[in-house]
């Protein structure tokens, strides 16, 4: 069998099916393609971020939240941990040890006071 007759074949296919066939012949490719080049297939190692690019963008993202949250006014805990889960739904989450993490530096900060389950803001 060769390209002409496929081609051919493959006019007949409606589109979905036309879509499945190249995404099969892709992964097909590609797996050949390993096989047999496989020195060209190198994992890079992901650069190491210095840590002063850490701590700066953990200060932006604590800025960030701060300013977020002087213009929503959480009153109540849950509803300011909500507001910063709300934040971030859109990069993928943010895990609850990381929020707890962002309102204990808030805390720290002292930008913001957690008093019996009540958000004081000092602004």
């Amino acid at each position: 069998m060769n390209y002409d007759v496929i081609a051919l074949a493959c006019e007949q296919l409606d589109y979905r099916d036309k879509l499945r066939l190249a995404q099969l012949l892709i992964q097909t490719a590609r797996k050949e393609e390993e096989s047999v080049n496989p020195q060209d297939r190198t994992i890079k190692p992901k650069p190491a971020v210095p840590e002063a690019i850490v701590e700066e963008q953990e200060i932006d993202t604590i800025s960030y939240v701060y300013e977020r949250l002087l213009k929503l006014r959480p009153v109540k805990t849950k509803s300011l941990t909500n507001s910063i889960k709300a934040m971030f739904q859109f990069q993928g989450g943010i895990s609850e040890a990381e929020v707890s993490d962002i309102v204990s530096e808030l805390q720290h900060r002292k930008l913001v006071k957690l008093t019996s389950n009540k958000v004081e803001y000092n602004d």
